[in-house]
Parts: structure tokens; C-alpha cells; sequence
């Protein structure tokens, strides 16, 4: 019997450890945590070109507060139902290690395509690049090649698997998941999360909490909650 309690207090303290390990790593995550706010305006140019005005704030809430805001305008050319090209420029004011906002340029262009679409949902893939200039640090160019699952009603969940490039390889790899909701054809809401596994030089892992306000003025693109 004494041989079986030891072997039971042994298992419990397992538990016990396991346990301990899983709240730990628990909290690691949400000291981590970060938001995104992102909000844009789509507006009609031609039948087929429409301009998007984009803004964007990260915060780390509990460390830094507000680190990161961008904004910038997006051409969208439809080159049919399916397809379009994609260019664009942010630029982005971010705080560095000493508490300094730096500002940076971003240039990008692409394409984005559905593969895939049966009521109530669709599925697009879209490649980008991107080339960074920094006030502080080294420029470089970033590619990014992202599937999206979205559903099509006016209250409908989204998910998504985005990998991201430079020329010392796998950069990173965000996935994910959230909710759209569309008050009419002008305005639509979304909220989500993602989680991103980085390359050790880059960073650690990152999990961001994320809401948006899309408005649209006559345009027919769909909102992307995470550009």
C-alpha cells in the first residue's frame, strides 16, 4: 500500500507541476499580448479602380501603451470578378527600445485572387511585397503569401494562414480567426485574434487582439481585417 501511495502522490505532484507549467505559460502569453485597431475607407474611382485610405494603431497594453501608428492610401484595380492588383504606401511611426517614435516608409504591391466560392463561403489568396525604409535600422524587402477562408452572410466568422519572407527566408507565420459584421453596404465591424511565431532573430512569439471599421463609399472590395 505504501508503495501504491507513492506512486499516487507521485502522479499528484505531476499534476501539480503541469498545472503550474500551463498557468505560467498562460500568463507569458498575455503579458505578450498586444491590439490592433485598424480602420479605412474605400471610395469608387472608375469601374474597376478604387482608392482605400488606411490607418492603423498597435498598442502593448501594460509595457509600452500606443508603439505603432500608420496610414497611407491603396489602389485596388479589378481586373475582373476574381482578381486584383494591389499597390500601395503607408507611413509608420514606431517606438523603439528608447522610447523614440521613428518613422519608416512602406511601398507594396500584389495581387489577390479567389480560388475558391460556394455560398455561404469563399476563399482568396493574396501575394504581396513589400519594401520597408527605415529612418533607424537597414532597409529591406518582405514577401507575404496569405489564404483566407471568409463567409459570405452579414454576420460571418473568417480565417486565415499568412507566411512572411525576407532573403534570410521564413520570417514568420500568422494565423488567424475572427468575426465580420456588415451594418448595411456602408459600414462593417470586425473583431479577432492572431497568433504569430517568428524567426528568434525577429522576435517572440506574438499573440494580438484585433478590431476594425471598414466604411465603403460605392466600392465593391470586401474589408480585410488585417492588411
Amino acid at each position: 500500500m505504501r508503495r501504491e501511495e507513492g506512486k499516487l502522490d507521485t502522479s499528484g505532484r505531476w499534476r501539480w507541476l503541469a498545472l503550474a507549467a500551463l498557468l505560467a505559460a498562460g500568463q507569458e502569453a498575455a503579458a505578450q499580448a498586444e491590439t490592433q485597431h485598424g480602420f479605412d475607407a474605400g471610395f469608387r474611382l472608375t469601374a474597376r479602380l478604387d482608392l482605400v485610405l488606411h490607418g492603423r494603431i498597435r498598442t502593448q497594453p501594460g509595457r509600452l501603451g500606443l508603439y505603432q501608428a500608420r496610414g497611407g492610401p491603396i489602389l485596388e484595380y479589378s481586373w475582373n470578378s476574381r482578381f486584383r492588383l494591389i499597390a500601395g504606401y503607408y507611413y509608420a511611426e514606431q517606438e523603439n527600445s528608447q522610447k523614440d517614435f521613428i518613422g519608416g516608409h512602406r511601398w507594396f504591391g500584389g495581387a489577390e485572387g479567389r480560388v475558391w466560392s460556394a455560398r455561404p463561403s469563399r476563399v482568396d489568396v493574396r501575394l504581396l511585397a513589400e519594401r520597408f525604409e527605415l529612418a533607424q535600422g537597414r532597409d529591406y524587402t518582405r514577401y507575404r503569401v496569405r489564404a483566407r477562408v471568409s463567409g459570405t452572410r452579414t454576420a460571418a466568422p473568417y480565417g486565415s494562414v499568412e507566411s512572411f519572407f525576407d532573403a534570410q527566408g521564413w520570417r514568420s507565420t500568422r494565423c488567424a480567426a475572427g468575426l465580420r459584421w456588415r451594418n448595411g453596404r456602408s459600414i462593417s465591424f470586425d473583431v479577432g485574434y492572431f497568433v504569430e511565431p517568428r524567426r528568434a532573430d525577429i522576435g517572440r512569439t506574438r499573440h494580438m487582439f484585433l478590431t476594425g471599421v471598414h466604411w465603403n463609399f460605392g466600392t465593391e472590395r470586401r474589408p480585410d481585417p488585417d492588411r
